[in-house]
């Protein structure tokens, strides 16, 4: 038997090698990875029967390092030990396949016991433990899927828990929709204004949302009119206030300002003394006042006045179907001087009302409104949607007889505030009965008109 060791940089190269010196009969005794490649020991002639006995191997360690015959025959005996324990676990297997497959056909049977060569029972092996992998792994995923869930299903609210999160929901609706319908406000508005608090929990966080939203709304005029100076003019209907605040106004400026540069003119020439309680407000003000009337015209009358700083006009009350009103404001609408007209809407009117002296007098280019006669109202609502569904700018609003005290820049808050004062104040109010309390947290009591 000839033994020889070889050592290449590959696997390919040292059985190359192999066979160009040793021919194809060789027998492949060991492979080793080492520094530098790969150490294969082959033998020529190999005989099983040469193979040393079990307790030669350990004899020959003893002896010092083997000869590269006794390599071979260590080789051999561990090639021949590894061959009948494949030929055992072959026997095993193919024992176990056979007693699994006595009912599958004839055919298959046949294939299975030709199927004698271990690399490819080998094969099969590892097949089948690939699918085995895999229907783990799709398990596992199913699994996955199903912990996922069921954690989404635990995470809902239960039935009860939902309808009893729907019924305090719709509760709280209602109970600020009563409010708001005491507070007066337009149906559109109260709409919208419910709909926004729909993710609300409590009637507080619910009622203060609304507040911002009405507080939003509004439009104000951050300065005062007085400061700007020019030609103003209140229009509106009879009874709104617009005498009165004129008067309130050319006071608030005399304080300010003094009396030399501010002139009052009246264009209501239609009604017997109409213009005499203005004259009452300029000789306690020391204030000329001025009418329009067929000698003089309005556009003279400002010509005259034109070195004064600031000239308010006080206009006539009249029907819009009066042909005198459309006349009035006619000389505003076509003056050669830039006249500022503002509306004088009363808080104690109704919203519809409000709205058809809007459409009437906005031909003249309104610049904003006042709101007069607040302390008069028993709501503010009809106020407020004016405000909000006209966008006019707010600029004073009045709450009293005397002058110039009862006069007040608005601010975004002060009708809202004024208007819960009001519901504050009335006798009625709204309640949740006990059945409902316990899913609204705890009963509230709140003051409506």
């Amino acid at each position: 038997m000839k033994v020889k060791r070889f050592l290449s940089a590959s696997m390919q190269d040292v059985l190359r090698m192999v066979r160009e010196d040793l021919g194809p009969d060789a027998v492949i005794l060991s492979n080793t990875k080492v520094d530098g490649g790969i150490e294969l020991v082959a033998a020529l002639d190999y005989e099983e029967e040469l193979a040393p006995q079990d307790d030669v191997v350990p004899n020959l360690i003893a002896q010092g390092e083997p000869n590269p015959s006794q390599l071979a025959r260590m080789y051999a005996d561990k090639h021949v030990k590894l061959q009948r324990e494949m030929d055992t676990a072959r026997r095993k297997i193919e024992s176990v396949k056979s007693k699994r497959n006595q009912k599958v056909e004839k055919k298959h049977n046949a294939e299975l016991v030709e199927q004698n060569n271990i690399d490819e029972k080998s094969d099969a092996i590892r097949k089948e433990v690939e699918r085995t992998e895999s229907d783990w792994i799709e398990l596992s995923d199913m699994r996955a899927e199903i912990l996922e869930i069921k954690g989404m299903i635990s995470r809902q609210p239960s039935n009860t828990e939902t309808i009893k999160s729907a019924r305090a929901s719709s509760l709280l609706q209602q109970q600020v929709e009563k409010t708001l319908q005491s507070l007066c406000l337009s149906m559109p508005i109260q709409k919208s204004l419910i709909e926004s608090i729909k993710d609300q929990l409590d009637f507080e966080g619910a009622w203060e949302k609304v507040g911002r939203q009405i507080e939003g709304a509004v439009t104000v005029d951050r300065t005062e009119i007085i400061d700007h100076g020019g030609v103003v003019a209140l229009v509106g209907p009879t009874g709104s206030g617009k005498t009165m605040t004129i008067g309130k106004m050319a006071a608030r400026y005399v304080m300010k300002y003094g009396a030399e540069s501010v002139a009052l003119v009246t264009t209501d020439r239609y009604r017997i003394a109409a213009h005499e309680q203005l004259k009452v407000f300029g000789r306690i003000l020391n204030v000329p006042v001025h009418t329009v009337d067929e000698t003089n015209n309005l556009d003279a009358i400002l010509d005259s006045l034109s070195h004064k700083k600031m000239v308010l006009i006080d206009t006539a009350g009249l029907m819009h179907s009066d042909a005198c009103w459309s006349e009035q404001l006619q000389e505003l609408k076509l003056s050669k001087h830039d006249i500022k007209s503002y509306l004088v809407v009363s808080a104690v009117g109704q919203y519809q009302v409000m709205c058809s002296n809007y459409y009437n007098y906005k031909v003249v280019g309104l610049s904003g409104a006042i709101i007069t006669k607040v302390d008069e109202a028993v709501s503010l609502g009809e106020a407020l949607s004016f405000l909000i569904d006209t966008r006019l700018k707010a600029s004073y609003f009045t709450d009293g007889q005397r002058v110039p005290e009862d006069i007040h820049l608005m601010k975004k808050q002060d009708l809202f505030e004024r208007a819960q004062a009001l519901l504050n104040s009335s006798e009625r109010w709204v309640t949740i009965n006990s059945n409902e309390a316990g899913l609204m947290q705890d009963s509230f009591l709140f003051h409506t008109a």
